[in-house]
Order: C-alpha cells, then sequence, then structure tokens
C-alpha cells in the first residue's frame, strides 16, 4: 500500500489528486480529516473539561452551591470525554474502518468510557459527601465520610467489571452460578475477612472510634490515621504505622483517649518506713502547691495522701488530671512532677535507698496495676 501511495506520488498530479490518493484503502483526505478530528479534540480537551467542571461546581444544594474542591481531579476526568469522542468519530464514521477493526475500537473506548464514567460518579459522590461533611460535621464524620467512600468505590469497582466482561460478552450470571457452587470453599475463606468487615461496620455505627482519635488497646497505642473494611491503621509512638484487624478492635477493650477530654497521671510514691509524719505533709503541700499553680490540670480534685503502711515502706498516692490528651504532654507532665518529688525526697534525706515511684495504669479488668516500675532520678 505505502509503495502504491508512493508511486502515486511521484507522478504529476494537483493538489486535488493528491488528495484521492489511496492509504491503506483510504484516501489521504479521509486521513487529514481524520487526523484534524482528533488533534482537535485534544487541543480543546482542557476546555471542556474545564466547562463541565464549573457547571458541577455550581450546582445548588439547600442555597448552597457544591464548591470547587476536587475541581482539578474532576477537570483532569473530564477532559477525556472530547479526545475519546474525536476519535471514535474519527475512525468510525470518517475512515470507517471494518467490522473487526470497528468492533475492537468501539469495545476498547467502550471500556474507556466505563472507567471514565464510573470515575465521574466516584468524584460526584466524593464531593456530595464533602459537602454534607462541611455542613454537618457531626452527623456525617470525618471517619464516616471516609468509609462510605470506601464502599462507593468498592460497589463501582464491582458494577464496572460486571459491564466490561458484558462488553466482552462474557456470561457473568454464569461466574455467580459458579461462585455460589463453591460458596462454601469461598465462605470458609474468607470467614475472617467477613468478620473484620462486619467489625468494621459495627466500629461505624456505634463510633467506638475515628479518625485523628488517640486510642489504646491490649496491643496497640496511637493515633487512628485511617479506618478501613477490614483494618484500621494506628501510627504509634514510634512512628510505626501498624495495622490491626477490626475484629480485634472490637473483641478486645479499646481505650479511647480523645473522647476523655482528659488524661490522668497517677502513681504510687513508695517511702522509707523512717519517713515523719511532718515529711509526708510537706510532701502533700509541695504537691498541692504545684497542681494549683499548674494551670494544664484540670478542674478535678487531686487525691493526694498515704495509701498504706506496710513493714518495709509507707505508700503514697498522687493522682490528678492534665488537659491535654496528647502523649508527648503527659511525658512531659510526669517528668516534671517526678524531678519535683524527687527533688524533695533528696532535700529532706528520704530518697534511699528504697524509695520507688510506681507508674500506675489502667486494665481491661479496671482495676489497677503496676506496669512500670522508675527511680525517678
Amino acid at each position: 500500500m505505502i509503495t502504491i501511495f508512493l508511486e502515486q506520488v511521484s507522478q504529476n498530479s494537483s493538489l486535488k489528486d493528491y488528495l484521492e490518493y489511496s492509504l491503506f484503502d483510504r484516501s489521504v483526505k479521509l486521513w487529514l480529516i481524520a487526523l484534524i478530528i482528533i488533534l482537535v479534540g485534544f487541543l480543546f480537551k482542557g476546555v471542556l473539561g474545564h466547562f463541565l467542571t464549573k457547571i458541577i461546581s455550581r450546582i445548588k444544594i439547600n442555597d448552597r452551591v457544591l464548591g470547587t474542591e476536587h475541581d482539578k481531579q474532576f477537570k483532569k476526568v473530564l477532559s477525556w470525554i472530547l479526545p475519546l469522542l474525536a476519535f471514535k468519530i474519527a475512525i468510525s464514521y470518517v475512515l470507517k474502518a471494518g467490522s473487526p477493526i470497528d468492533g475492537i475500537i468501539n469495545l476498547l473506548l467502550s471500556s474507556i468510557f466505563i472507567v471514565l464514567a464510573l470515575r465521574i460518579v466516584e468524584l460526584i459522590c466524593r464531593k456530595m459527601f464533602s459537602f454534607w461533611h462541611e455542613k454537618d460535621p457531626e452527623k456525617l464524620t470525618a471517619t464516616v465520610y471516609r468509609f462510605l467512600l470506601q464502599i462507593i468505590r468498592a460497589i463501582l469497582i464491582i458494577l464496572g467489571a460486571i459491564m466490561i466482561l458484558s462488553l466482552l460478552k462474557i456470561n457473568v450470571a454464569g461466574i455467580i452460578t459458579g461462585l455460589g457452587l463453591g460458596g462454601l470453599a469461598v465462605s470458609m475463606a474468607a470467614k475472617d475477612y467477613l468478620t473484620d468487615l462486619i467489625a468494621g461496620f459495627s466500629i461505624m455505627s456505634e463510633k467506638i472510634f475515628e479518625i485523628s482519635h488517640y486510642i489504646k488497646a491490649p496491643d496497640v497505642e496511637g493515633i487512628v490515621e485511617d479506618i478501613k473494611f477490614r483494618q484500621t491503621q494506628v501510627r504509634t509512638f514510634d512512628q510505626g504505622l501498624m495495622a490491626v484487624p477490626n475484629s480485634k478492635l472490637t473483641r478486645d477493650y479499646v481505650i479511647n483517649y480523645s473522647r476523655m477530654g482528659k488524661r490522668r497521671l497517677r502513681f504510687m510514691v513508695n517511702l522509707p518506713t523512717f519517713v515523719t509524719n511532718e515529711q509526708i505533709a510537706g510532701l502533700k503541700k509541695l504537691l498541692s502547691d504545684y497542681i494549683a499553680q499548674n494551670d494544664d490540670v484540670t478542674e478535678d480534685n487531686p487525691l493526694l495522701g498515704t495509701f498504706s503502711i506496710n513493714p518495709d515502706k509507707i505508700e503514697f498516692l498522687v493522682q490528678y488530671f492534665i488537659k491535654s490528651i496528647v502523649y508527648a504532654d503527659y511525658i512531659q507532665e510526669q517528668d516534671r512532677v517526678l524531678h519535683l518529688i524527687w527533688d524533695y525526697l533528696s532535700k529532706e534525706k528520704i530518697a534511699d535507698p528504697i524509695t520507688l515511684v510506681n507508674i500506675l495504669n489502667d486494665d481491661d479488668s479496671g482495676e489497677m496495676q503496676v506496669s512500670d516500675v522508675t527511680k525517678a532520678n
């Protein structure tokens, strides 16, 4: 074909004759028209995407416009509509490709259009959820917002797969029936997945915790970064990202410090038996004055006093709450008060030989236990 075309071009002919020359069984004129249509489609793709994005962003709901959030993503997706249409017109209507080629082109373009359409639906849902979240953040929290997007995305992926398989004339019903016959094996393999999925819905519906909350469970403590179908991602204090199965977080206890609005410091000072009542009273007054002057401490009444008297030690309880739930603030406050206690004990010469400070935390039974033993120095 190319050789014949070159032979035709080598002959002296007018421009009109050149345009009528045949290349791959199509005239040069048709190839030029098709090329121009495709180039125009790519040239104006940004204009159409910008225009359609502006229309979507100006839609009003309850006298409030949707806004410009996600406009860049909308424009990027919508911009491909015009080039694809131009390509379709050039191949199918200008060049009039034969049945095999036209069928492949139609199949390819239809699949791309399905992907684009579903992507547009996802972006519209994202924009709507974002709009409702800004309107009523307590009802549609950031956690629920992101979880709903995951559900929409999963549904759209399944829908897109079914539509593309149908285009390929693959019996989708037969595949579903086959899955039904193997349902027992699938259900056994997916038991853990379904358990975690149901637990994820439980976390969402009961609002056990949300994204950015500070939580503590038996095997994890940190800030919730994301809640997915199967797992919750928690950023631990060593900056590791831990993926915890949702079923584990609903089965075990979870302490949500973000819901408390405050954090407790509680520890036991073990004093030697030769300590005097005046020294204990001095320690109590020192801590009372410190707490009263500390703006970071809540208005809850602190607990300061002798807790127990044993043959080898006297236990002095210190308990109060600080306003911040941030772990770094908790550690800094603990450091300050422990140094304050140790300075007093050293000054009164009762720091040695057995003075210890037991840091106490809540366990899952609600009772108090010693989780760490630290000498404050």
